[in-house]
């Protein structure tokens, strides 16, 4: 069995056979050998110079908003119901923010992209409301805690429909907006 080549392995084995990439030069090695046809299409794609492994597609992050003031606030779920809309725009409104300066895009999307695909808006603030599966929890401390790494500021809320039934936290988000976006009381 040992002697055998690609062809006569192939009238045994029915299912296909994966090459890793720290076994790669054995079988470019093989390639080499004259009991191995050289019409393989397998041998030739593999001695082929300048074969590359294809990178993961980089993909940007989708926003609603004109982004003008760097500030990216993300939220759980696909959509916001009316009711959790009309609270994100008073707590924005608040902070002198509108949708012009902010983009606000879902968990959906923000767990699609890389942390670098992210960073890559250059944003300035982060603030995301709920649940994410992605790198960004990673800066999480504790919710309504800011946290600031390379020139961005984190801040992690509650999810937007807990915010608007519990007035306790309605308080701690405005707090730790106060101080990320510099409001003093008057």
């Amino acid at each position: 069995m040992e002697n055998m080549g690609i062809q006569q392995l192939g009238f045994f084995l029915d299912s296909e056979i994966y090459v890793i990439p720290e076994e790669l030069h054995l079988l470019v090695d093989l390639g080499k050998d004259s009991t191995l046809s050289s019409e393989n299409p397998l041998i030739s794609m593999v001695s082929e110079p300048g074969l590359e492994e294809t990178e993961e597609q980089e993909f940007s992050l989708e926003f609603e908003g004109g982004f003008e003031k760097g500030v990216l606030i993300g939220f759980e779920g696909n959509e916001l119901y009316e009711v959790h809309k009309d609270l994100l725009f008073k707590i924005l409104g608040a902070v002198g923010c509108s949708l012009k300066d902010i983009a606000l895009t879902n968990s959906i999307h923000i767990e699609s992209v890389s942390m670098d695909s992210i960073l890559a808006l250059g944003p300035s603030k982060i603030i995301l409301f709920g649940l994410f599966h992605h790198d960004i929890m990673s800066k999480k401390i504790n919710n309504y805690e800011i946290r600031q790494e390379d020139g961005v500021e984190y801040l992690f809320a509650d999810d937007l429909g807990q915010i608007s039934e519990n007035v306790a936290l309605k308080k701690s988000l405005w707090t730790a907006l106060q101080i990320l976006f510099n409001i003093t009381k008057k």
